[in-house]
């Protein structure tokens, strides 16, 4: 298996080359003229290898990096408008050395520049059309694969949760029972964490079947879960969680279940009830950009949330973001004054 993958690597890259190759020798071979060009004087072989040079470097700087990297950032008209000065530009210098130091490989050494130009940009813009049409499949073939493999960790997860033969509408009602009786045994704090619990359940099982949350209902789940963490915590324990936002929260969306495993990672790892713990939470907006920040104390020994099974795990957390933010996302992790740190900046897509 991992032989077959490890030959998949190098197929594009050897396709390639026999095209190139393949379209290099037919035309040194079988054409006696390509527009000015001739072959009966001069090394015509070098002319035409600066002009396929320079069509390489359209093809591949298009579509290896401008397009995936601007669609990836949602940025068509910047990507257009590069594509365009870019092109421009290419075909100036090469119409520039054509004009100046290749002229005794053209039919007619008359031609004014305008001419060099018009007939370099117009076959740069074939090549340019070329690699647009190659990255925008290979994207959209891309694009269809993640798609699988989220749609594949979505069934399995679900399948996970029927294999505990519960349905959530039993739980749901349960708690909607037990919240009554709270309520009519007079114990209201007891109440409120029990429809804190409620609406986490809720969220886990309905609102994460949608791609994009709004920011805001992401954040409601996550103070609902550290309100629900803190009835734990006595009043004897030298514990504080603190969560601050900045920003707009309503117009913006986000993949659900992003923030959460950072908060769950800051509880188990630096929440000790017998020392003082403390974390911060901040989340912050600013055009389309999300600025999320965990800092929480380093303990030697915790005794916080110790369910390894919970929450996704920062190293899958990781692999998540690699897919759902590519290119759109930065993730630091450091330790700084007895502190441990988490970092997360991304781009947030607008609520239309």
């Amino acid at each position: 298996m991992k032989k077959e993958m490890h030959m998949k690597k190098y197929w594009e890259p050897i396709i390639h080359i026999v095209i190139w190759g393949i379209g290099y020798l037919l035309i040194l071979k079988y054409t006696s003229t390509i527009g000015d060009f001739r072959k009966d004087t001069g090394p015509y072989w070098f002319a035409l290898l600066f002009g396929m040079l320079i069509n390489q470097v359209i093809f591949y700087t298009t579509a290896f990096y401008l397009v995936p990297k601007f669609l990836r950032l949602k940025k068509t008209k910047t990507l257009i408008s590069l594509l365009v000065i870019g092109l421009s530009c290419i075909t100036l210098f090469e119409s520039f050395i054509d004009y100046n130091y290749l002229v005794n490989f053209f039919s007619s050494e008359s031609e004014s520049f305008s001419v060099y130009f018009s007939y370099n940009f117009f076959v740069g813009f074939i090549i340019l059309l070329l690699a647009l049409s190659y990255a925008l499949i290979k994207y959209w073939i891309q694009n269809e694969k993640i798609k699988r493999v989220l749609l594949e960790e979505k069934l399995s997860t679900e399948m996970a949760f029927l294999k505990s033969k519960i349905n959530p509408h039993f739980l749901f009602n349960v708690l909607n029972s037990l919240y009554a009786k709270s309520l009519t045994s007079n114990a209201p704090e007891l109440a409120d964490g029990i429809a804190k619990l409620a609406e986490l359940m809720r969220y886990m099982v309905y609102e994460t079947n949608d791609d994009k949350v709004a920011l805001e209902k992401e954040i409601h789940h996550l103070k609902n879960f550290i309100e629900v963490y803190q009835l734990r915590i006595s009043e004897n324990d030298d514990v504080f969680i603190n969560l601050v936002t900045k920003g707009d929260t309503k117009t913006v969306k986000i993949s659900p279940m992003l923030l959460i495993p950072f908060v769950e990672n800051a509880i188990k790892h630096g929440v000790n009830p017998k020392t003082k713990s403390v974390i911060n939470i901040s989340i912050e907006t600013q055009e389309s950009k999300l600025y999320f920040k965990v800092t929480n104390t380093i303990h030697k020994s915790t005794n916080g949330i110790t369910d390894t099974s919970s929450g996704f795990g920062l190293d899958n957390l990781k692999k998540r973001l690699s897919i759902l933010y590519p290119d759109t996302h930065t993730i630091e992790t450091k330790e700084e004054n007895g502190f441990f740190i988490s970092l997360l900046n991304l781009k947030l897509d607008q609520i239309l």
